[in-house]
């Protein structure tokens, strides 16, 4: 696993990328993953300004089943 900083770091860089075009949103999310084999999901919520602020981030498990 790797430290909330590091990811949070890591989803900031991708998020203009992934930012919704409906502007009405108040929150999203997306998946991203870290070389071999670390998949994240990253969420973010709009703050009071209408900036996109990182909230939460979950480890999700992606092995082959």
């Amino acid at each position: 696993m790797h430290p909330e900083t590091q990811i949070k770091s890591i989803a900031d860089t991708l998020l203009p990328g992934f930012i919704p075009k409906d502007g009405q949103l108040k929150e999203f999310s997306f998946h991203f993953t870290i070389p071999p084999n670390h998949s994240y999901k990253v969420n973010y919520k709009k703050n009071q300004k209408s900036e996109w602020e990182f909230n939460s981030y979950e480890k999700v498990d992606v092995s082959a089943g």
